[in-house]
């Protein structure tokens, strides 16, 4: 049975999610939104948002690792990433084109996602001892991959972009 914590996140998930898909396929259409490229403060703020968003699910998850689950907070705690990148699909969606990232953003997410995914291969190996181990539950594996890789990519973006 579902308590009314638990619903009340899906009620507000599915209304932000709703409300972002309506945004994403009626604002382009007006001349409200001029947007042709992501601006580099906007880039700035994604990675900012993604840093935060990893760092929180990954302290909440440990902490409270039932709740994350029971109460679907891992969902809620990635949204505003999500959202961020529903703001990137609005500027997709009114530039007509796939070149909405100036080539030195597109250079260093793809560092980032190289470092993710190399991190990602002894951070599983570690939580696969440690459930072994009966130290792990195997219900948080997703989430705290999640917020372990969005961490690490959002961060090493931002990195190489003040780095730069």
């Amino acid at each position: 049975m579902q308590s009314g914590i638990e619903s009340l996140i899906k009620l507000a998930l599915v209304t932000v999610l709703i409300l972002a898909g309506l945004a994403v396929w009626l604002v382009p259409k007006t001349r409200l939104f001029r947007q042709r490229r992501i601006s580099e403060r906007a880039f700035v703020a994604t990675c900012v948002v993604g840093v935060l968003c990893g760092a929180a699910g990954l302290v909440v998850t440990s902490l409270w690792p039932r709740q994350v689950l029971e109460w679907h907070l891992w969902e809620a705690m990635v949204m505003p990433f999500v959202l961020a990148h529903c703001y990137w699909f609005l500027v997709w969606r009114k530039a007509r084109t796939s070149d909405i990232l100036d080539e030195k953003q597109n250079l260093d997410m793809t560092y980032a996602g190289a470092l993710s995914f190399a991190i990602s291969i002894p951070a599983m190996s570690a939580a696969s001892v440690l459930y072994d181990k009966g130290m792990f539950d195997a219900a948080v594996w997703y989430p705290c991959y999640l917020f372990l890789m969005l961490l690490v990519y959002s961060a090493t973006t931002l990195h190489c972009f003040r780095r730069r």
